[in-house]
């Protein structure tokens, strides 16, 4: 089942030419289903890769390498299941669909040099192609990747991840109440937990979730800094609480 705000991009014609779908357990099934709405055909011809605009690379064990080398051949990888051969084939134009789509399964399997070699091509991609990408994890990605992308974050089952309330409250509220108070739990949680002194654990949790939302979320990438900025304070000798307190003003007054 397509995820609403996938939908919303299809049906409104403005669908993001970089998307990485992160995490659940068929998020290549998402991707084909998506490829299937782009391009008005049955999915079952795209699967089958019979579809000339649409091409799949599953991750079959084997790293997607920078060229169709003696190794790639060796692996039985096709002449454009590489990075020189993807970016040739991203480059011709569409002669049966809408688009020129590209699905690449676990891009973090990638070889070591792949993505340095793909990120002019995911900076600038192509007019009409589009990029799907899967991956187990997001944060195993290089930045510079991450920047470049639309990150949809699926949960085990395929379905959006939706963040929480607290979080998105805490990320984009405009009142400090809420994220006070939520600091509040935080404070009691780590007292109530540790033994004879505060687990700090309880905070740097929370921040960790913060973190990994907005690598995810671009409206809130400007606050990464800042929050890698609490998590470091958060781990040495400083009160979690006061740090806390200090990175909720800031957010709301940003």
């Amino acid at each position: 089942m397509i995820l609403p705000k996938i939908q919303k991009w299809i049906d409104a014609e403005v669908f993001p030419q970089r998307v990485l779908l992160s995490g659940g357990n068929n998020a290549l099934e998402v991707a084909l289903e998506i490829a299937s709405m782009l391009q008005k055909t049955p999915q079952e011809k795209i699967e089958k890769g019979i579809h000339s605009d649409t091409i799949v690379f599953r991750d079959t064990g084997k790293s997607f390498k920078i060229d169709w080398s003696d190794g790639a051949k060796k692996d039985n990888q096709g002449e454009y299941e590489n990075v020189r051969g993807l970016i040739r084939w991203s480059h011709q134009k569409p002669s049966e669909g809408k688009y020129r789509i590209a699905i690449l399964e676990n891009f973090e399997r990638v070889s070591r040099d792949a993505p340095h070699g793909l990120l002019k091509l995911i900076e600038e991609p192509p007019l009409k192609t589009i990029f799907l990408f899967t991956t187990r994890n997001h944060h195993q990605l290089l930045d510079t990747i991450l920047s470049r992308m639309t990150v949809v974050s699926l949960c085990k089952d395929g379905k959006d991840c939706s963040i929480p309330e607290d979080i998105q409250e805490f990320l984009e509220g405009k009142s400090l109440i809420p994220k006070f108070q939520k600091i509040e739990e935080l404070d009691k949680s780590a007292k109530e937990s540790g033994e004879k002194k505060m687990d700090r654990s309880v905070f740097l949790e929370f921040i960790e979730t913060l973190i990994s939302v907005s690598r995810s979320e671009k409206k809130y990438q400007s606050f990464l800094e800042l929050l890698f900025e609490t998590h470091q304070a958060i781990g040495q000798n400083i009160n979690p609480r006061f740090v806390l307190e200090r990175l909720a003003i800031k957010i709301t007054n940003s």
